[in-house]
């Protein structure tokens, strides 16, 4: 453990600190501001973590002020554009050429079917929402995530990748406007990693953008080189909470000793609001690194190995199931990203080519398991009426299939579940035309469904830009309020 070299002047008082079994120790002398906020700066640590901090304890200056029906909220965001014609609105009564290229399942509620390869979700009809009449204009993968997630586009090309002038994602505005529950867990995650593009950087809509940074989600990623074998799950790698390679945990217990050199001179330093405030959010980081709720949380092997294989033994089941982990301990916002980068991944959503294989024999299945196992989890531990579920992508595809399963973008009309956190199960809203083209009634744009998320979590739909001034998200848009009132 290193040690700093005392230095005394006239009248200057020393701090020293001797960690148990150590010989060295950690010396505190008269330092000035901008010396211990260098020390005290990042580096420090190895984290990011008290950017986090900064962030949550502004949370609740603003924000929840109307009432909320959900205290948490699970994403499931299907990056890449799931055909609605081979999930939720198969339309089995459609010619050949626009119908589902499989079969059916029937749901409990008469007449509403789902693709058959969903049959575990179909049995769960009555505990969730299906909206059917989705629809906005942007075809490409960048847009359409900035779209739906920001209810924003980018200047001139909207098919660009996450910029700084962004607005921010849906988990960057709970991470700004929702308090934490549970002062041992950040308020937001994304996991299993960031979707994007071919590769060219996270897509708009994933982090904070115009916020800052420190509303970016804690990023839990999947290790890659544990998917490679299909009969083992995945491992999960948390970097936000790791070391840098450079700070052994001998060397964070020295630095948790100048948190407690900060407690001994308080009276000393008090006039400087500042370095307060960075005592306050490094002992947090501190406290968040080594407390054991988040240790245990990303235990997956602490749940019984028949539920692990109910959720799926791949990236999106157990990142089912490490959510509802997160849920249970009290975060409030967690999204899942399907798929890791659109046009690269060899079985992701984007099925222009060979839908048919894809989608029966990978997409579907894993879908079926995770999302249908995370309600009925949910459910069972008393969390579903709280925890608002919901499934969506970035767009649909085309009504024409071709001849090996396939389809194109197609924005116009595509459809998204919801569940949990005061939605009303068992309801269809919206429809599709006879051939799943466009809306034929309650046509609903992506701007509504977020302005239904915030609501149902408490978090204003109006709230001040950087001026202070106080306005809408969106003119002229509302909340779909028959889904939960």
């Amino acid at each position: 453990m290193p040690g700093y070299p005392a230095r005394r002047k006239g009248g200057e008082m020393s701090y020293r600190v001797v960690q148990p079994g150590c010989p060295e120790y950690v010396a505190l002398d008269s330092w000035s501001r901008r010396e211990f906020l260098r020390v005290g700066a990042l580096s420090a640590f190895g984290l990011s973590l008290p950017q986090l901090f900064r962030a949550e304890a502004h949370a609740s200056s603003y924000g929840e002020t109307v009432q909320a029906r959900a205290k948490a909220c699970i994403l499931v965001f299907l990056s890449g554009g799931p055909s609605h014609y081979e999930t939720f609105d198969p339309k089995p009564e459609a010619p050949t050429e626009y119908r589902t290229i499989f079969g059916v399942a029937q749901t409990p509620i008469p007449g509403v079917y789902l693709c058959e390869h969903l049959s575990r979700l179909a049995r769960l009809a009555n505990r969730y929402a299906l909206v059917r009449s989705m629809s906005h204009k942007f075809t490409g993968h960048f847009g359409g995530h900035r779209y739906v997630l920001t209810g924003h586009f980018a200047p001139g090309n909207p098919d660009q990748p996450a910029r700084p002038d962004d607005k921010p994602g849906l988990a960057s505005l709970a991470a700004k406007f929702l308090a934490r529950r549970n002062v041992a867990m950040p308020p937001t995650f994304m996991l299993p990693w960031v979707a994007t593009d071919q590769g060219s950087g996270a897509s708009g809509g994933m982090l904070a953008g115009t916020l800052g940074k420190q509303y970016d989600p804690v990023v839990i990623e999947a290790d890659m080189n544990s998917l490679k074998d299909p009969n083992q799950p995945p491992i999960f790698r948390v970097p936000e909470f790791a070391l840098q390679p450079d700070v052994s945990l001998q060397r964070l217990a020295a630095r948790r000793s100048l948190l407690q050199i900060v407690d001994q001179a308080r009276q000393q330093l008090a006039e400087q609001a500042a370095l307060t405030d960075m005592d306050v959010f490094y002992r947090k980081a501190f406290e968040l690194l080594t407390s054991n709720q988040i240790r245990e949380a990303f235990d997956l092997d602490k749940e019984p190995a028949k539920l692990r294989e109910e959720y799926g033994l791949n990236a999106f089941g157990q990142s089912c199931l490490l959510a509802r982990r997160l849920i249970e301990r009290q975060a409030r916002f967690v999204q899942i990203n399907f798929s890791r980068n659109v046009t690269q991944d060899r079985y992701g959503w984007d099925t222009h080519n060979k839908g048919r294989d894809t989608l029966k024999d990978h997409l579907l299945p894993k879908l079926d398991a995770g999302l249908s196992t995370l309600l009925t989890d949910l459910e069972t531990r008393g969390l579903l009426q709280e925890t608002l579920v919901v499934a969506m992508g970035e767009f649909g595809r085309t009504p024409r299939v071709k001849p090996d399963g396939g389809r194109d973008h197609w924005p116009q009309c595509y459809s998204i579940l919801l569940a949990g956190g005061g939605i009303h199960g068992g309801l269809v809203y919206g429809s599709s035309d006879k051939h799943g083209a466009y809306p034929a009634s309650d046509p609903v744009e992506p701007r509504q469904i977020i302005l239904t998320v915030l609501t149902l979590l408490g978090i204003p739909t109006a709230i001040p830009d950087q001026q202070g001034r106080v306005a809408p998200l969106f003119d002229g848009y509302q909340p779909v309020e028959r889904l939960y009132s």
